[in-house]
Protein backbone atom coordinates (compact mmCIF):
# COMPACT_ATOMS: atom_id res chain seq x y z
CA UNK A 1 0.00 0.00 0.00
CA UNK A 2 1.43 3.42 -0.93
CA UNK A 3 0.29 7.03 -0.77
CA UNK A 4 -1.54 8.82 -3.56
CA UNK A 5 0.18 11.76 -5.23
CA UNK A 6 -1.99 14.27 -3.32
CA UNK A 7 -1.06 12.65 -0.04
CA UNK A 8 2.55 12.60 -1.18
CA UNK A 9 2.54 16.38 -1.53
CA UNK A 10 0.76 16.77 1.80
CA UNK A 11 3.23 14.51 3.55
CA UNK A 12 6.18 16.46 2.17
CA UNK A 13 4.67 19.71 3.51
CA UNK A 14 4.17 18.08 6.90
CA UNK A 15 7.70 16.74 6.95
CA UNK A 16 9.16 20.13 6.07
CA UNK A 17 7.40 21.76 9.04
CA UNK A 18 7.82 18.96 11.59
CA UNK A 19 10.86 18.52 13.77
CA UNK A 20 12.69 15.21 13.85
CA UNK A 21 11.45 14.38 17.33
CA UNK A 22 7.78 15.17 16.74
CA UNK A 23 5.56 12.42 15.41
CA UNK A 24 2.51 13.20 13.31
CA UNK A 25 -0.44 10.89 12.84
CA UNK A 26 -2.68 10.82 9.80
CA UNK A 27 -5.60 8.55 8.99
CA UNK A 28 -6.19 7.82 5.33
CA UNK A 29 -9.74 8.02 3.93
CA UNK A 30 -9.64 4.22 3.71
CA UNK A 31 -10.33 3.10 7.33
CA UNK A 32 -8.12 -0.01 7.13
CA UNK A 33 -4.85 1.92 6.77
CA UNK A 34 -2.98 4.14 9.24
CA UNK A 35 0.12 6.22 8.61
CA UNK A 36 2.64 7.30 11.24
CA UNK A 37 4.91 10.01 9.90
CA UNK A 38 8.16 11.45 11.18
CA UNK A 39 10.82 13.59 9.56
CA UNK A 40 12.77 10.69 8.07
CA UNK A 41 10.40 7.84 7.22
CA UNK A 42 6.79 6.75 6.77
CA UNK A 43 5.40 3.60 8.37
CA UNK A 44 2.43 1.87 6.70
CA UNK A 45 0.29 -0.55 8.66
CA UNK A 46 -2.85 -2.53 7.95
CA UNK A 47 -4.74 -5.43 9.41
CA UNK A 48 -2.93 -7.90 7.17
CA UNK A 49 0.62 -6.59 6.65
CA UNK A 50 3.15 -3.87 7.47
CA UNK A 51 6.08 -2.41 5.56
CA UNK A 52 8.48 0.48 5.61
CA UNK A 53 9.00 2.76 2.64
CA UNK A 54 11.38 5.70 2.24
CA UNK A 55 9.60 8.96 1.50
CA UNK A 56 11.40 9.42 -1.82
CA UNK A 57 10.06 6.07 -3.08
CA UNK A 58 6.36 6.89 -2.76
CA UNK A 59 4.29 6.20 -5.88
CA UNK A 60 0.54 6.42 -6.66
CA UNK A 61 -1.63 3.92 -4.81
CA UNK A 62 -2.16 0.64 -6.64
CA UNK A 63 -5.90 0.66 -5.95
CA UNK A 64 -6.29 4.11 -7.55
CA UNK A 65 -5.00 3.03 -10.94
CA UNK A 66 -7.42 2.95 -13.84
CA UNK A 67 -5.58 0.42 -16.00
CA UNK A 68 -4.91 -3.15 -14.79
CA UNK A 69 -1.25 -3.84 -14.11
CA UNK A 70 0.60 -6.56 -16.02
CA UNK A 71 3.80 -7.52 -14.22
CA UNK A 72 6.39 -9.39 -16.30
CA UNK A 73 9.27 -11.30 -14.72
CA UNK A 74 12.18 -11.48 -17.14
CA UNK A 75 13.54 -9.42 -20.04
CA UNK A 76 14.40 -12.23 -22.43
CA UNK A 77 12.72 -13.34 -25.63
CA UNK A 78 9.31 -13.91 -24.07
CA UNK A 79 9.24 -11.12 -21.49
CA UNK A 80 10.70 -8.37 -23.67
CA UNK A 81 8.52 -9.21 -26.66
CA UNK A 82 5.35 -9.29 -24.56
CA UNK A 83 6.21 -6.02 -22.82
CA UNK A 84 6.76 -4.35 -26.18
CA UNK A 85 3.62 -5.70 -27.86
CA UNK A 86 1.04 -5.22 -25.10
CA UNK A 87 -1.29 -2.27 -25.63
CA UNK A 88 -0.13 0.38 -23.14
CA UNK A 89 -3.43 2.21 -23.50
CA UNK A 90 -5.16 -0.79 -21.93
CA UNK A 91 -2.52 -2.05 -19.46
CA UNK A 92 0.02 -0.68 -17.04
CA UNK A 93 2.98 -2.84 -18.12
CA UNK A 94 5.91 -3.30 -15.75
CA UNK A 95 9.04 -5.46 -15.95
CA UNK A 96 11.18 -6.99 -13.21
CA UNK A 97 14.55 -8.40 -14.27
CA UNK A 98 18.19 -8.29 -13.11
CA UNK A 99 19.15 -7.67 -16.77
CA UNK A 100 18.17 -4.19 -17.91
CA UNK A 101 18.34 -5.18 -21.57
CA UNK A 102 17.12 -7.74 -24.06
CA UNK A 103 19.93 -9.88 -25.44
CA UNK A 104 19.98 -11.40 -28.92
CA UNK A 105 21.62 -14.62 -27.74
CA UNK A 106 22.38 -16.26 -31.14
CA UNK A 107 25.03 -13.58 -31.73
CA UNK A 108 26.49 -13.75 -28.22
CA UNK A 109 29.44 -15.99 -29.26
CA UNK A 110 30.46 -13.36 -31.82
CA UNK A 111 30.90 -10.73 -29.10
CA UNK A 112 33.20 -12.98 -27.07
CA UNK A 113 35.93 -12.75 -29.74
CA UNK A 114 35.22 -9.21 -30.97
CA UNK A 115 33.44 -9.99 -34.25
CA UNK A 116 30.55 -7.90 -32.92
CA UNK A 117 30.47 -5.28 -30.20
CA UNK A 118 28.25 -5.82 -27.19
CA UNK A 119 25.96 -2.88 -27.97
CA UNK A 120 25.07 -4.46 -31.33
CA UNK A 121 23.15 -7.37 -29.76
CA UNK A 122 21.29 -5.70 -26.91
CA UNK A 123 18.30 -3.41 -26.54
CA UNK A 124 17.62 -1.63 -23.23
CA UNK A 125 14.33 -2.44 -21.52
CA UNK A 126 13.64 1.24 -20.96
CA UNK A 127 13.40 1.82 -24.71
CA UNK A 128 10.01 0.06 -24.69
CA UNK A 129 7.54 2.80 -25.54
CA UNK A 130 4.89 3.38 -22.88
CA UNK A 131 6.46 1.04 -20.31
CA UNK A 132 5.00 1.75 -16.87
CA UNK A 133 8.17 1.00 -14.91
CA UNK A 134 11.24 -1.22 -14.89
CA UNK A 135 12.70 -2.68 -11.68
CA UNK A 136 16.28 -3.96 -11.82
CA UNK A 137 15.81 -6.63 -9.21
CA UNK A 138 15.28 -10.34 -8.66
CA UNK A 139 11.87 -11.80 -7.82
CA UNK A 140 12.23 -13.76 -4.58
CA UNK A 141 8.66 -14.69 -3.68
CA UNK A 142 5.18 -14.68 -5.21
CA UNK A 143 2.02 -14.38 -3.13
CA UNK A 144 -0.73 -15.35 -5.56
CA UNK A 145 -3.45 -14.76 -2.96
CA UNK A 146 -2.52 -11.12 -2.30
CA UNK A 147 -1.15 -10.74 -5.85
CA UNK A 148 2.21 -9.45 -4.68
CA UNK A 149 5.74 -10.21 -5.90
CA UNK A 150 8.54 -9.72 -3.37
CA UNK A 151 11.68 -8.45 -5.07
CA UNK A 152 15.29 -7.92 -4.02
CA UNK A 153 17.25 -4.93 -5.27
CA UNK A 154 20.27 -5.95 -7.34
CA UNK A 155 22.71 -3.53 -5.72
CA UNK A 156 21.82 -3.08 -2.04
CA UNK A 157 19.79 -6.24 -1.50
CA UNK A 158 16.78 -4.24 -0.25
CA UNK A 159 13.49 -6.13 -0.50
CA UNK A 160 10.28 -4.51 -1.72
CA UNK A 161 6.83 -5.58 -2.91
CA UNK A 162 5.19 -4.97 -6.29
CA UNK A 163 1.46 -5.60 -6.71
CA UNK A 164 -0.12 -6.89 -9.90
CA UNK A 165 -3.38 -7.79 -11.60
CA UNK A 166 -1.78 -10.15 -14.12
CA UNK A 167 1.56 -11.88 -13.63
CA UNK A 168 3.71 -13.26 -16.47
CA UNK A 169 6.67 -15.44 -15.49
CA UNK A 170 9.20 -15.37 -18.33
CA UNK A 171 12.41 -15.87 -16.37
CA UNK A 172 15.37 -17.79 -17.71
CA UNK A 173 17.35 -20.67 -16.24
CA UNK A 174 20.87 -21.26 -15.00
CA UNK A 175 23.22 -23.70 -16.69
CA UNK A 176 23.21 -27.17 -15.14
CA UNK A 177 26.72 -28.11 -14.03
CA UNK A 178 25.65 -31.61 -12.90
CA UNK A 179 27.64 -31.02 -9.68
CA UNK A 180 30.91 -31.12 -11.59
CA UNK A 181 33.81 -30.68 -9.18
CA UNK A 182 35.29 -27.15 -8.87
CA UNK A 183 32.95 -25.54 -11.41
CA UNK A 184 31.47 -23.07 -8.93
CA UNK A 185 34.80 -22.35 -7.28
CA UNK A 186 36.54 -21.57 -10.58
CA UNK A 187 33.66 -19.77 -12.29
CA UNK A 188 34.82 -16.42 -13.61
CA UNK A 189 38.48 -17.39 -13.20
CA UNK A 190 39.19 -20.17 -15.69
CA UNK A 191 35.65 -21.50 -16.10
CA UNK A 192 33.05 -19.43 -17.96
CA UNK A 193 29.44 -19.78 -19.03
CA UNK A 194 28.00 -18.07 -22.10
CA UNK A 195 24.47 -16.86 -21.39
CA UNK A 196 24.86 -13.14 -20.65
CA UNK A 197 26.83 -10.14 -21.85
CA UNK A 198 29.11 -10.15 -18.83
CA UNK A 199 29.99 -13.78 -19.64
CA UNK A 200 31.12 -12.74 -23.12
CA UNK A 201 33.19 -9.92 -21.63
CA UNK A 202 34.84 -12.32 -19.21
CA UNK A 203 35.67 -14.74 -22.02
CA UNK A 204 37.09 -11.99 -24.24
CA UNK A 205 39.27 -10.67 -21.43
CA UNK A 206 40.47 -14.18 -20.56
CA UNK A 207 41.38 -14.99 -24.18
CA UNK A 208 43.47 -11.82 -24.46
CA UNK A 209 45.07 -12.54 -21.10
CA UNK A 210 46.04 -16.07 -22.14
CA UNK A 211 47.75 -14.92 -25.34
CA UNK A 212 49.58 -12.07 -23.63
CA UNK A 213 50.85 -14.33 -20.87
CA UNK A 214 51.82 -17.03 -23.33
CA UNK A 215 53.80 -14.53 -25.41
CA UNK A 216 56.15 -13.86 -22.51
CA UNK A 217 59.43 -15.62 -23.34
CA UNK A 218 60.11 -16.42 -19.67
CA UNK A 219 57.08 -18.69 -19.36
CA UNK A 220 57.74 -22.49 -19.42
CA UNK A 221 56.61 -24.40 -22.52
CA UNK A 222 54.25 -26.59 -20.50
CA UNK A 223 52.47 -23.58 -19.07
CA UNK A 224 52.31 -21.96 -22.52
CA UNK A 225 50.57 -25.02 -23.93
CA UNK A 226 48.12 -25.01 -21.03
CA UNK A 227 47.29 -21.33 -21.49
CA UNK A 228 46.62 -21.85 -25.19
CA UNK A 229 44.36 -24.89 -24.79
CA UNK A 230 40.71 -23.86 -25.02
CA UNK A 231 38.06 -26.41 -24.01
CA UNK A 232 34.38 -25.94 -24.87
CA UNK A 233 31.97 -28.27 -23.05
CA UNK A 234 28.75 -29.16 -24.83
CA UNK A 235 27.85 -29.84 -28.44
CA UNK A 236 24.83 -27.57 -28.69
CA UNK A 237 24.31 -24.53 -30.93
CA UNK A 238 26.01 -22.03 -28.61
CA UNK A 239 29.06 -24.20 -28.05
CA UNK A 240 29.53 -25.00 -31.74
CA UNK A 241 29.00 -21.36 -32.75
CA UNK A 242 31.55 -20.18 -30.20
CA UNK A 243 34.06 -22.80 -31.29
CA UNK A 244 33.65 -21.67 -34.90
CA UNK A 245 34.08 -18.01 -33.90
CA UNK A 246 37.15 -18.83 -31.83
CA UNK A 247 38.66 -20.81 -34.72
CA UNK A 248 38.10 -17.89 -37.12
CA UNK A 249 39.58 -15.47 -34.60
CA UNK A 250 42.72 -17.58 -34.30
CA UNK A 251 43.22 -18.20 -38.01
CA UNK A 252 42.46 -14.63 -39.13
CA UNK A 253 43.74 -12.44 -36.27
CA UNK A 254 45.92 -14.36 -33.83
CA UNK A 255 48.21 -15.64 -36.58
CA UNK A 256 49.02 -12.03 -37.49
CA UNK A 257 49.49 -10.80 -33.93
CA UNK A 258 51.11 -13.87 -32.34
CA UNK A 259 52.65 -15.88 -35.22
CA UNK A 260 55.05 -17.65 -32.88
CA UNK A 261 52.18 -19.03 -30.76
CA UNK A 262 49.99 -20.68 -33.39
CA UNK A 263 51.70 -24.05 -33.05
CA UNK A 264 50.80 -24.14 -29.36
CA UNK A 265 47.07 -23.45 -29.79
CA UNK A 266 44.68 -26.32 -29.19
CA UNK A 267 40.87 -26.25 -29.44
CA UNK A 268 38.86 -29.05 -27.82
CA UNK A 269 35.09 -29.63 -28.00
CA UNK A 270 33.68 -32.05 -25.41
CA UNK A 271 30.23 -33.63 -25.88
CA UNK A 272 28.78 -36.53 -23.88
CA UNK A 273 26.42 -37.62 -26.65
CA UNK A 274 27.16 -39.51 -29.87
CA UNK A 275 27.39 -36.30 -31.91
CA UNK A 276 27.11 -32.54 -31.89
CA UNK A 277 24.01 -30.41 -32.54
CA UNK A 278 21.72 -33.19 -31.35
CA UNK A 279 18.66 -30.94 -31.43
CA UNK A 280 19.02 -30.46 -35.19
CA UNK A 281 18.13 -32.78 -38.02
CA UNK A 282 20.91 -35.24 -38.83
CA UNK A 283 20.96 -34.04 -42.41
CA UNK A 284 22.49 -30.77 -41.21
Amino acid sequence: MVLTSSYNRGVRRLLSSASRNNLLSLRHHRPNYNYTINASRIMFSSASSSSEVADDNIEPAFEDRIKPRVLILGSGWGGFTLARRLNKDLYDVRVISPANHFLFTPLLPSTAVGTLEFRAIQEPVRTIEGLGHYYQAKARDIDSTKQIVTCQDLYKGVRFDVEYDYLVVAAGMKSNTFNTHNIERLEGVVVFFLKHLFHARQIRNRIVECFERASNYTIPAVQRDRLLTFIVVGGGPTSCEFMAELHDFITKDVKKWYPELTKHIKLVLVEAGPGILGSFDKAL
